[in-house]
């Protein structure tokens, strides 16, 4: 079977979830987590370009498209915690900022919150109105 660079790149990034050893940040806010995840992925904009694809734009598309929190509704917030965790800013689900990693801002918020990073039906179309869907990974769906 033949497999591109990319394709197993994106294979190993789905294979590799937190393991139970990374530490996750406890009673953290959706707010908190996103102004952490933000202000990292906006300091590291360049890793998203240098990949030099589709995926790698999207990304940094949507890195440059992140307002500041109290701009956004928790919905939209988990969006980005989602991306985080399955879509446009996955390829940083393990990088971090030196306290935690990027998927363990994300899956702490929703953890502290008790919601899932799932969106359903209703909230998707609840997000179409938002100037973020357009660079959000549902929207291509």
């Amino acid at each position: 079977m033949f497999y591109t660079i990319h394709m197993l790149a994106k294979l190993k990034e789905e294979a590799m979830g937190l393991s139970s050893t990374d530490k996750k940040p406890v009673d953290i806010s959706l707010k908190e987590a996103y102004f952490k995840i933000q202000k990292w992925y906006q300091a590291n904009i360049d890793m998203a370009r240098s990949r030099n694809d589709d995926y790698g734009n999207r990304s940094a598309a949507l890195i440059e498209a992140l307002p500041q929190a109290d701009l956004l509704t928790d919905l939209e917030i988990r969006a980005i915690l989602g991306e985080v965790i399955y879509g446009n800013l996955e390829w940083a689900y393990h990088e971090d900022d030196g306290e935690y990693k990027m998927a363990a801002y994300a899956h702490g918020a929703l953890e502290s919150a008790g919601i899932s990073w799932s969106i359903s039906g209703e909230e998707r179309d609840q997000l179409k109105n938002s100037a973020l869907w357009p660079h959000l990974m549902i929207s291509r769906n």
